[in-house]
């Protein structure tokens, strides 16, 4: 089990924080009116928020859970409660398993909905510019170069890959893009519900 101040999953990027911090305000709300999104309604709503931000436009529903670990770390920081119980996923009417496995949905859902977030700021700016500092640049490529890379890692391992992973195509370009390494990419593929 991690602690609520543990990252679930490993190399948070700046794009996480970035994304994370068009999230956070979205979740306030959500707190506000006691109300549930799922992942792909969050993503759509960011995106129809802020339709000149590229980085919000790129995002996808599949990797929205290593966005919001990041605002759960954020909430955890300030004592706030966890804003992330309010995203579920759509099949299920739940959190997605990354929480479930270490938290309670209903209980942090209560204590979420209980809170006083009148007076909670929605800044997230002196975070990103402290994670800027800390996180270790990548090297960023292009979707065409990260599909070339993703097919020859394939090639090379499918073998030893679950014929599942075929079905995170799309979060392991993503990835790639931000500067994972194949190996990173997969393997984070193949662990991701």
């Amino acid at each position: 089990m991690v602690g609520p101040n543990e990252s679930l999953y490993k190399n948070i990027t700046l794009n996480d924080v970035q994304l994370a911090s068009v999230y956070y305000p979205i979740l306030i709300d959500l707190a506000k009116h006691k109300h549930c999104l799922t992942y792909s309604e969050l993503v759509a709503k960011a995106k129809k928020l802020f339709p000149d931000k590229a980085v919000v436009q790129r995002a996808i529903a599949v990797s929205t859970g290593r966005k919001l670990d990041v605002v759960r770390i954020f909430t955890t920081e300030r004592e706030l409660p966890d804003l992330t119980c309010l995203i579920i996923n759509k099949g299920s009417g739940e959190c997605g398993v990354g929480f479930t496995q270490h938290f309670d949905p209903v209980i942090a859902r209560e204590r979420v909905f209980s809170f006083d977030w009148s007076s909670v700021s929605s800044d997230f700016d002196g975070y990103i510019k402290h994670t800027q500092t800390v996180i270790t640049p990548r090297k960023l490529i292009k979707k065409p170069e990260a599909m070339r890379v993703m097919a020859q890692f394939y090639s090379l391992n499918k073998e030893r890959l679950p014929s599942s992973v075929r079905e995170k195509r799309e979060y392991i370009i993503e990835l790639l893009t931000q500067g994972f390494t194949a190996e990173e990419a997969f393997s984070q593929a193949t662990t991701a519900r």
